[in-house]
């Protein structure tokens, strides 16, 4: 044991105290200036905005109105908003690693007997397109069809 003190090996008293920091005050704040461009970006597009919606007042980032915005002009048509839309979610989903989700369902009610799920949601999406498309449509038109009925094999509009 040395007790010589120096260059390289300052006194006890005056050395570096374990769990105390060496600036009481903490660190400075960053200008501006030094900030990259990404991060001014994201704290500007996570910033909240007051926006009106059916007549009442909402609070959204302003990364989802933006979303929203490009959603209706697609929905509107416009060709460049949908490419827009089709390209940050392919970005998104490779940069996320997002990964399609399973439900599990469980005491559903067939509409048939021997229905699956899968056949469940396929007429449910038909009827829904039915809804949206003619809503002049009857109301108590069959949603599903059992399998082998004449109306849902292939060769059923042949035979007719």
């Amino acid at each position: 044991m040395s007790k010589k003190s120096g260059r390289g090996n300052p006194p006890k008293h005056s050395r570096f105290k374990k769990g105390v920091s060496g600036n009481p005050k903490g660190r400075p704040p960053k200008s501006r200036k030094d900030q990259l461009v990404i991060d001014i970006i994201s704290e500007f597009r996570n910033i909240l905005t007051a926006y009106r919606e059916g007549g009442r007042a909402k609070r959204a980032s302003r990364l989802e109105l933006m979303l929203k915005k490009l959603v209706n002009s697609a929905l509107e048509g416009d060709a460049r908003s949908a490419e827009v839309l089709f390209k940050l979610r392919a970005k998104a989903s490779k940069s996320s690693g997002a990964k399609s989700q399973k439900f599990i369902v469980e005491d559903w009610v067939p509409d048939f007997e021997g229905q699956t799920g899968e056949q469940k949601t396929r007429a449910h999406a038909r009827e829904n397109e039915i809804d949206l498309a003619d809503p002049g449509e009857e109301a108590g038109s069959p949603a599903t069809e059992p399998p082998g009925s004449p109306s849902s094999s292939p060769n059923a509009s042949r035979e007719e």
